[in-house]
């Protein structure tokens, strides 16, 4: 049997921020700030240990650049089915070549609002932001066959 001890609010590691620890400044008891969701590192059935209050608001995807390169280096770029830069609107890329690599380029915008009464005194100043993505590619061959790659 594993046995974890409960994790404590402090100013050295910040867990349950943007939120509260209430009385007894355990993470267990961690309430996270409007926006925002507990999650415990060690899972929800122990509940203990370091606690942390993630974002619940997803990024806006503004725009995707989507190119497919050849062994030869010719690159086949997903058209807009419009003049829209918005990732919904690109069209499926035909080519007649096995592309050796894609490249993805994407700008995103993620508005987080935190109010200053919320934050403790040990928190002067704080930033959210995209830290990674993953991108899924449905490839459909002539022949009807599916692959599905995740970059």
């Amino acid at each position: 049997m594993t046995v974890f001890s409960q994790g404590i609010c402090a100013w050295n590691n910040h867990y349950c921020w943007p939120g509260s620890c209430g009385s007894n400044g355990l993470t267990q008891d961690c309430t996270c700030a409007p926006g925002f969701n507990k999650v415990s590192i060690y899972g929800a059935a122990i509940d203990s240990g370091n606690t942390t209050c993630q974002p619940t608001q997803k990024p806006s995807i503004l725009t995707c650049d989507t190119v497919a390169v050849a062994p030869n280096g010719d690159k086949t770029r997903a058209m807009s089915s419009d003049a829209s830069t918005a990732c919904e609107h690109l069209q499926d890329i035909y080519g007649n070549f096995q592309p050796s690599s894609m490249e993805f380029t994407m700008t995103a915008e993620l508005t987080i609002t935190i109010s200053n009464a919320s934050r403790p005194a040990f928190i002067v100043e704080s930033n959210f932001g995209v830290s990674d993505s993953t991108i899924h590619i449905i490839k459909s061959s002539v022949d009807g066959m599916i692959c599905i790659f995740t970059f």
